[in-house]
């Protein structure tokens, strides 16, 4: 049986669920610390289930927790709701329990919209790839810089996300499917400030991506010391095998 922690009251209505899931590049972890750090972000919900891994989690403080999917909510402009996970759910058992209880839990209705944001590579550009049911959203995505999703044998999304993707188009909601292209090696946060830029225009809600600029910066510098430290050990190497050896 799942378990559910109130935290504070859900505020009911018309509403945008993001469902943030982890991945290649840490693209929907990094966008969801973003969100989460935004004026009147409240934590509603904490859902535990038998089927999550069994691990503890420790985070970066030292303080562990068991694995659980977490619901923030932010009522501005529009109403949002956030859904954050650290871990990836493999668990069809867990993906239709969760899912159903979300659904429930949250109300969905015909009137909202599920933006599920995954990442995967692609070619490594940080390219934003969009599906929707609905053509006019995608069309705006489009718009402002998305490219349409390729055919796909396997989208790239957890059973947590196909379930609540399917229930929630079952239940007559809209639905975005958006997949940041990235590198994998090390966090994106250049593919993060993308889609951050493409979800603020598309809701109209304000995102400061002032980190995300000094994370890139930041990134920026350290790769170019790595290519200068490379670059280094490789001209000492043609040198070393340039100088004559003599057998005395």
């Amino acid at each position: 049986m799942d378990l559910v922690e109130e935290h504070a009251e859900f505020v009911r209505g018309k509403k945008v669920l993001l469902d943030l899931s982890p991945g290649p590049g840490a693209v929907g972890m990094i966008l969801a610390n973003v969100l989460l750090e935004q004026k009147g972000v409240r934590r509603v919900k904490s859902l535990f289930s038998p089927h999550f891994p069994q691990v503890c989690l420790i985070d970066s403080e030292g303080v562990s927790s068991l694995p659980k999917v977490e619901v923030y909510q932010y009522v501005d402009s529009v109403n949002a709701v956030v859904l954050v996970r650290n871990f990836v759910v493999d668990s069809t058992e867990a993906g239709e329990s969760v899912s159903e209880r979300l659904v429930r839990d949250l109300g969905i209705i015909p009137e909202d919209l599920l933006i599920v944001v995954s990442s995967s590579r692609f070619t490594g550009t940080g390219d934003l790839y969009v599906a929707s049911t609905d053509q006019e959203l995608l069309r705006r995505a489009v718009a402002l810089g998305a490219k349409m999703a390729p055919s796909m044998d396997a989208l790239p999304m957890d059973r947590l996300s196909s379930a609540l993707l399917r229930r929630c188009v079952i239940s007559g909601a809209r639905a975005m499917f958006v997949v940041a292209d990235t590198e994998a090696f090390m966090p994106d946060f250049r593919a993060t400030k993308r889609l951050a830029q493409l979800i603020s225009t598309l809701l109209g809600i304000q995102i400061d991506t002032t980190r995300l600029d000094e994370e890139v910066a930041k990134q920026q510098r350290f790769i170019q010391q790595m290519e200068r430290a490379v670059r280094g050990m490789l001209e000492h190497g043609e040198e070393e095998e340039r100088r004559p050896s003599y057998i005395g």
